[in-house]
């Protein structure tokens, strides 16, 4: 983690890889609380995601940190994340006892997001562990709706050339409203997504 966090800020001009994240995160926060809830089975729905005790701002910056440790874990930019792989690794790491705050998962050192995240995850592990699932809750309802864009030709692109084909964060920052360039190591496994601007990754 430590070593993708330098890496990162050196090839980002010195920003932290959570502060990146954290346009994603709200972004989905902003559009899982506007899902229709006009009927008594979206308002339930709701529960499964938002949690007093964490507010919207407290998922939002779990789900910012659900994405800085796929990052570092799988090596690869926001963009080519697995949404499936970013919505179980937070549950993952604290079911596998690996302790927030420790070498192994360091805090945010030295970010405006520092104090706020050791109350969130190196205080309380059932709160971390509650968060965690909220957000594997959201990223639920996410992974739904990918599944109605029409990007039949990335799909196809990389089914040929990878064999395999899923949902990656690029695929729905336009639900998202992420409009500025989103960084992806191949530019050319979106194309045709529609409203998706990407650039090739600085590293």
């Amino acid at each position: 983690m430590r070593e993708h966090t330098k890496q990162y800020a050196a090839a980002h001009s010195g920003r932290h890889p959570l502060t990146e994240c954290l346009p994603w995160a709200e972004a989905l926060v902003s559009w899982v609380e506007a899902l229709p809830r006009d009927d008594d089975h979206s308002v339930r729905q709701r529960r499964y995601w938002y949690d007093p005790r964490l507010g919207l701002d407290g998922l939002a910056l779990a789900i910012a940190e659900s994405i800085r440790l796929a990052m570092a874990v799988w090596d690869r930019p926001i963009g080519d994340l697995c949404l499936d792989n970013v919505q179980r690794l937070l549950f993952d790491w604290i079911r596998w006892d690996i302790v927030p705050g420790t070498p192994r998962w360091p805090a945010p050192d030295g970010t405006p997001h520092e104090a706020r995240w050791k109350v969130l995850f190196a205080t309380d592990i059932e709160l971390a562990r509650e968060a965690a699932y909220r957000v594997s809750s959201a990223y639920e309802q996410l992974e739904d709706a990918w599944n109605a864009i029409p990007m039949s030709k990335a799909r196809r692109h990389r089914l040929d050339t990878y064999g395999i084909t899923y949902a990656r964060l690029a695929d729905v920052a336009p639900l998202l409203r992420l409009t500025m360039p989103i960084e992806v190591r191949e530019p050319g496994d979106y194309v045709n997504v529609p409203d998706l601007l990407v650039e090739r990754a600085t590293a």
